[in-house]
């Protein structure tokens, strides 16, 4: 489902969020150019996407421009905060969402039931796989699960516009989706500071 602006608005207000958002309209009406977000945006061959800080309150907000090369992905990654609003600004990315076997599963539809037949007890279950493209919008919270976001993309960068509502400095990572009790930590890390390589 599209909304007038183009976004892609059937991820934003899926699970636990109300119809109308604020956030959502609003960064689905602001069109960025290149020009406008290229200041910040930093492409390191050596890393698998970077991490840009644009503006934080340090107490609210945080906006990071991400840069993706070609081919990557992040891992599977927690929200420790009310959220992350993500807008494509070039290119197009895949967004993958989990949920572990044991969470929700009285409420699994037929589908998911015969998928967890074959699932171990402790395995993260892939539950939704979209790809974005320039100017479509997604949300998730922790309540909707975890995801993970790349660039299928193999020659072309993409760079998407990421809000945090509030900072958080650390997230749970899975690098083995077959041991959803044993996530890693990690900490948030920016690879260039308002426009600054760090």
């Amino acid at each position: 489902m599209k909304s007038k602006f183009g976004m892609k608005t059937g991820s934003i207000n899926t699970t636990n969020r109300e119809q109308h958002d604020p956030i959502a309209d609003l960064l689905g009406r602001v069109v960025l150019t290149e020009k406008e977000w290229k200041d910040y945006a930093l492409f390191d061959s050596s890393k698998k996407y970077t991490r840009n800080l644009i503006s934080t309150d340090n107490a609210t907000y945080t906006l990071l421009l991400l840069c993706w090369n070609p081919g990557m992905e992040s891992p599977i990654h927690d929200h420790p905060c009310d959220g992350c609003w993500m807008k494509v600004c070039q290119g197009y990315v895949q967004e993958c969402r989990y949920v572990a076997k044991k969470k929700n599963s009285n409420k699994a539809t037929n589908e998911r039931k015969k998928e967890e037949e074959t699932m171990n007890d402790d395995q993260l279950w892939c539950y939704s796989d979209n790809t974005y493209c320039e100017g479509q919008l997604a949300y998730i919270t922790d309540s909707m699960g975890y995801h993970k976001v790349g660039n299928p993309n193999a020659t072309v960068p993409a760079v998407t516009l990421h809000l945090y509502c509030p900072p958080f400095d650390q997230c749970r990572i899975w690098l083995d989706p077959d041991n959803a009790s044993k996530p890693s930590k990690s900490r948030v890390c920016y690879h260039s500071v308002f426009g600054s390589k760090v």
